[in-house]
């Protein structure tokens, strides 16, 4: 019989208290543990898959463990393998290749005092193999420093905008790029642009504002949006034929064919 996929988190109490912990501890704990989980399922598209509790104790450690369930198994199950990897991730120092909701709620998991418990843990089981993810000191610091470790940079992203929200006045959208490589990118608008975004929805378009990049990773993770234009369907764009003698005297004396070549050419000495 297959093994099921499994999480386990555990919380341990204080020493001075032996070991157990106050409800007002364990209720915040693992309301952040959810709050992973639920961050972790919308940075992999998962929204719809679920965890059921499967087993509950508290004796030292607190222990609540959790299998991926719903009416959708195979997406559960992508989900716990995503989490999984999110934790591997941060744990072999590359906590800058997540994005911000998944990194902040890791971080929130690894913010505690001794005072409140001594040990917070996820392991996540899978085929009889345990991996173990403690969110002590060191791995707090290490998701700190990657939180503070960022470039921002004006720039202009062009994507297609998606996923609005303005729960509380949330006022953010995601912006997801034609680009197979590129991770679709947390987008935070002004209370002014709210007409706009709604308008724009499942539209490409074209934002401008602050970008924030993580050490090494080519795409930014977040954009303060200051601007946004909606940009034409692909069917209005003109075609190359469309184009043919609009500027006859752009090339100057020289053919078509040898003014490309001469760009084509300057072109890979730039890159060089």
């Amino acid at each position: 019989m297959a093994h099921k996929n499994r999480l386990v988190f555990k919380i341990e109490g204080p020493e001075q208290n032996d070991h157990q912990l106050d409800l007002s501890v364990f209720v915040k704990k693992t309301s952040q543990f959810l709050d992973f989980l639920k961050n972790s399922a919308k940075e992999s598209g998962k929204d719809g898959a679920v965890f059921h509790v499967v087993g509950l104790s508290h004796a030292s450690p607190a222990i609540i463990e959790c299998e991926p369930a719903g009416q959708d198994f195979s997406a559960a199950t992508a989900l716990f393998e995503s989490t999984r990897e999110y934790l591997n991730c941060a744990m072999k120092g590359r906590a800058h290749e997540l994005s911000d909701p998944v990194l902040s709620s890791m971080e929130k998991l690894a913010r505690y005092d001794s005072k409140d418990a001594t040990r917070v843990e996820i392991q996540a089981i899978a085929n009889g193999a345990v991996d173990k993810f403690r969110f002590d000191d060191r791995f707090r610091k290490v998701l700190i420093e990657a939180r503070n470790a960022e470039e921002r940079v004006v720039s202009t992203i062009d994507g297609k905008l998606e996923l609005i929200n303005i729960h509380k006045k949330a006022n953010t959208f995601k912006i997801y790029s034609s680009i197979p490589i590129r991770p679709p990118v947390a987008c935070k608008f002004p209370a002014s642009l709210l007409e706009d975004v709604q308008r724009a929805l499942g539209k490409f378009v074209s934002i401008r504002g602050n970008c924030f990049y993580r050490p090494e990773v080519a795409f930014p993770y977040k954009i303060d949006v200051w601007e946004m234009t909606v940009l034409p369907p692909s069917e209005e764009l003109p075609s190359l034929r469309d184009l043919r003698g609009i500027a006859p005297g752009a090339t100057g004396k020289k053919s078509s064919e040898q003014f490309v070549r001469e760009l084509r050419d300057r072109w890979a000495k730039d890159i060089q």
